[in-house]
């Protein structure tokens, strides 16, 4: 009877220590699985919160790729504005570079101007100087010779001067050996077999001449004889050489336009 005591006794306290140790393991279950709960919560919040960053890391790459593609393009419109300019400055450098040749040539045009300006007036101070004074033969001229143009510059030619009076055109009433009346300081007398008749020249210090009459001394090419009124006059110009342009070659007729019947 004692011995059955005992093992009951003794089933009794391995049964409270068994329950026991059920007790504390299930304890310790319950606080590791609390805790790897926690772990597992702050690495969901982390993971979370890194999710969210990344999110946001996105868009601002997005925004800044999204910049870098409009900064891009606005840099090919300025490298193309640059490019535009760079021509549109090629193009003022080549206007102004031609401007500076036009310049020139005004600045050549206007001495040249001014350097016949004055042997003209040296002409006209020999006229001057003579008191010319008209013969009795009296023609009109029209502003048919007036032009921009010199012509091509033929070299220096012999000139002298005469008068439409009988003793110097072979007539008393001062018509050329074209036929046509002379036209006081726009008629010369050249050799014909060289310059054919109506041949328009710019001779420096006359003006604009047409080739209307021939004389036994006026031989060769580089020669010719300047039709004036006062026989004073064509004595003070005298001999000398001149600088002769031609500005038309003549057909063998006179342009009547420049001339007019004598009154």
């Amino acid at each position: 009877m004692a011995e059955k005591d005992n093992e009951n006794s003794t089933d009794v306290r391995v049964f409270k220590l068994l329950t026991i140790a059920l007790i504390l393991t299930s304890a310790l279950l319950a606080v590791f699985c609390i805790s790897v709960n926690n772990v597992v919560n702050q690495y969901k919040e982390k993971y979370n919160n890194e999710c969210i960053q990344s999110m946001r890391i996105m868009k601002s790459n997005q925004s800044l790729t999204a910049n870098t593609n409009s900064y891009k393009s606005q840099s090919d419109e300025l490298s193309k504005l640059n490019n535009d300019l760079k021509k549109q400055n090629e193009q003022i450098k080549k206007q102004l570079e031609e401007l500076k040749k036009q310049n020139k040539q005004l600045e050549a045009t206007k001495r040249e101007l001014a350097d016949d300006n004055l042997h003209l007036q040296k002409s006209l101070k020999k006229a001057a100087s003579v008191g010319v004074k008209p013969q009795s033969y009296k023609i009109y001229s029209s502003n048919n010779l007036e032009t921009n143009s010199k012509g091509k510059f033929l070299g220096k030619f012999l000139g002298t001067a005469y008068t439409p009076c009988a003793e110097e055109c072979g007539n008393n009433k001062g018509i050329t050996s074209s036929g046509q009346p002379i036209v006081p300081g726009v008629s010369i007398a050249i050799d014909n077999s060289h310059w054919p008749y109506g041949t328009i020249f710019y001779i420096k210090g006359l003006g604009y001449t047409v080739a209307m009459d021939t004389g036994s001394a006026i031989k060769g090419k580089n020669r010719f004889d300047f039709a004036v009124l006062d026989k004073k006059f064509a004595y003070e110009l005298g001999q000398q050489y001149y600088d002769v342009y031609l500005v038309k070659m003549g057909n063998g007729k006179i342009n009547e336009s420049i001339i007019a019947k004598p009154a």
